[in-house]
């Protein structure tokens, strides 16, 4: 993510600096002490999530906030604050939330997972799994031959920041076949050809591996059930009672989707 932190005191733009040296959801990190400059910054340059202080001198936390939107409508706003009679106001501008000082490292991180499954500005990857599977690069649609690896791209979308295990991947895309060498290999092959297609298309980035798992990133794509499952209401409207409806596996989540807009009167 690109981050801007925006505060009138030298010591407190360093210690966040400090704080959150070693973040990998940050992809890039401005400190402004001043609320104009960060407002001209913002002009040229994308600001997927922005730290304002509330009480400045110039232009108030809450002023920025709303001048910031002028240039990034999707801006994630989080309000840092030693007051905490500010949550209200942080709300009235539709704040994805505020962090009171002193703050610890969990406490910026827990902001920036808000932000997860939210589109940031700087996403060009649309994924839609409502009711059926497509991706979007740059606005121009991409193919991904082979159903197994449609398949485990959909599995992958589905797990998100949880991501599977070979043992996993094999038991939903060939629970007939036994998790032997050969089975095994047929899920490295399948899985080289999705990083093969998403290279191709520029967003080879999107996958991650570690830990014995494979992930999406989450965190650079725009997803409609991320929508979903973070509350967006205009999101959710588009949900007709499909998800993923190619794969009988996602029929789970499909109940959870259709359990969830059910109380919420959305459907």
């Amino acid at each position: 993510m690109n981050v801007i932190y925006v505060d009138d005191e030298q010591p407190a733009l360093d210690n966040f600096r400090l704080t959150v040296a070693g973040f990998f959801e940050i992809k890039s990190l401005k400190l402004f002490k001043d609320g104009e400059e960060a407002i001209e910054w913002a002009k040229g340059n994308i600001v997927d999530v922005a730290f304002l202080d509330m009480e400045m001198p110039g232009v108030h936390g809450l002023a920025l906030a709303l001048k910031l939107r002028e240039f990034s409508p999707n801006v994630r706003i989080i309000f840092v604050t030693a007051f905490s009679r500010f949550a209200m106001e942080a709300w009235g501008v539709d704040a994805t939330g505020y962090v009171l000082k002193p703050y610890i490292a969990e406490d910026i991180k827990k902001e920036l997972d808000k932000c997860k499954f939210r589109p940031l500005p700087s996403q060009h990857v649309v994924i839609n799994t409502i009711p059926s599977l497509s991706l979007i690069v740059d606005g121009k649609s991409i193919h991904i031959s082979g159903a197994k690896t449609r398949e485990m791209f959909a599995l992958l979308i589905d797990r998100a920041d949880r991501g599977i295990t070979s043992g996993e991947g094999i038991a939903y895309l060939w629970p007939e076949r036994p998790n032997d060498s050969s089975t095994q290999s047929l899920f490295r092959m399948t899985f080289k050809r999705l990083c093969d297609t998403l290279d191709a298309a520029g967003v080879g980035n999107i996958i991650k591996t570690g830990d014995n798992r494979r992930y999406l990133r989450v965190d650079l794509v725009d997803c409609d059930l991320y929508r979903v499952l973070s509350g967006d209401k205009n999101a959710a409207k588009k949900y007709n009672g499909e998800y993923l409806s190619e794969y009988s596996w996602a029929e789970e989540r499909n109940a959870q989707l259709y359990r969830m807009l059910l109380i919420g009167n959305i459907l």
